[in-house]
């Protein structure tokens, strides 16, 4: 369907239904959006389904079931960029190689709550800047998974396992699993609502993750005692914690799922998703940071990412690929609404 079809509906709803004002306008009851604009369990507080930009950044100060999504990522957002300074002022990131799997990483954990932030504000716009905003959504989640196993890859991955032909190729393992992330993430936007388009969402953000977490679960059951001992591990186990934590809360959409209503502005489950998943990537810096510093003596004897290709290329590269995916999903989304019309 077409935004007319839905825009007939929506002004139908609303003559029936009383709405709140905010500052970027009126407020609206589930019944009164777009079906694809609802949120399960959650009745109010919904914004206008053809925003304008201004609107959309002006509900950043609203109540709506929006704006703590916005503010739990672009907050952390800035904070991981005021870490990336602290350790540009401190590491030599322009020339010491030791320090660039470090940067690609640091890198995506600034981008990903940033897209995030990004697609929350503006995915009223229209339907097609919904789904635009989601890819780009997607794309930088995929972009982070990357990243993670590369700091994994340079900095955290036992010592049983280096020098393996699993070591050689985990790299390449978590380019392809990226690159699926974003393929059947953006794909999922094609499909009707309900139990397999979300499966396929949450399994194209799980397979990455659990892939890139292997190294740790075989440090933590075949450590050596110098690595048992590491003080990174309690941070790497706790991250697993906060990040089970965030699925879990994603895929039940508890607590709104037991009390409709209660909490659409404040406490409902994506609200609570971005803080656990924020909490794990704080954990998951400080823990590759500490595994940075303690094992350096260790990694530098034989260290694999001495070309600026290793890490920043292989990350510059997959951003263009992700791109390039983005820019399809979104001509085929004009074309499909091209042929509706």
């Amino acid at each position: 369907m077409v935004y007319s079809v839905h825009e007939a509906k929506f002004h139908k709803s609303n003559a029936m239904t009383t709405s709140n004002q905010g500052l970027s306008g009126q407020l609206y009851q589930v019944e009164q959006v777009p079906e694809h604009f609802h949120e399960l369990f959650i009745l109010r507080g919904y914004r206008h389904p053809k925003s304008s930009a201004k609107q959309c950044i002006l509900s950043l100060f609203d109540a709506t079931n929006e704006t703590l999504n916005f503010w739990t990522h672009f907050l952390p957002s800035w904070y991981f960029l005021y870490v990336m300074k602290g350790l540009a002022e401190t590491l030599d990131f322009r020339h010491d190689s030791y320090t660039w799997p470090l940067l690609a990483y640091m890198f995506a954990c600034c981008i990903f709550p940033l897209a995030s932030a990004v697609a929350h504000t503006f995915n009223t716009m229209s339907d097609n800047a919904r789904h635009i905003c989601f890819f780009l959504d997607y794309s930088a989640l995929s972009l982070f998974s990357f990243g993670v196993a590369l700091a994994y890859r340079a900095y955290v991955f036992p010592a049983s396992l280096r020098n393996t032909w699993y070591a050689d190729f985990y790299i390449i393992g978590a380019a392809a699993n990226a690159l699926i992330c974003t393929i059947a993430a953006c794909e999922t936007r094609f499909m009707k609502s309900g139990i397999s388009r979300k499966f396929l969402r949450l399994g194209a953000f799980a397979l990455p993750y659990f892939y890139d977490s292997i190294p740790i679960a075989i440090r933590f059951s075949t450590c050596t005692p110098e690595e048992c001992e590491l003080s990174a591990n309690y941070l790497h186990f706790r991250q697993f914690v906060f990040a089970f934590l965030a699925a879990f809360l994603y895929s039940t959409h508890l607590p709104e799922r037991l009390h409709p209503g209660k909490f659409d502005i404040i406490g409902h489950s994506h609200q609570l998703f971005h803080v656990s998943s924020i909490m794990a990537t704080f954990d998951q810096l400080q823990a590759v940071l500490q595994d940075m510093q303690e094992r350096k003596h260790m990694l530098l004897s034989e260290w694999e990412f001495s070309a600026v290709r290793d890490s920043i290329g292989l990350m510059a590269g997959l951003v263009l690929i992700n791109t390039f995916i983005i820019l399809l999903f979104s001509l085929r989304l004009l074309r499909r609404a091209k042929k509706v019309v």
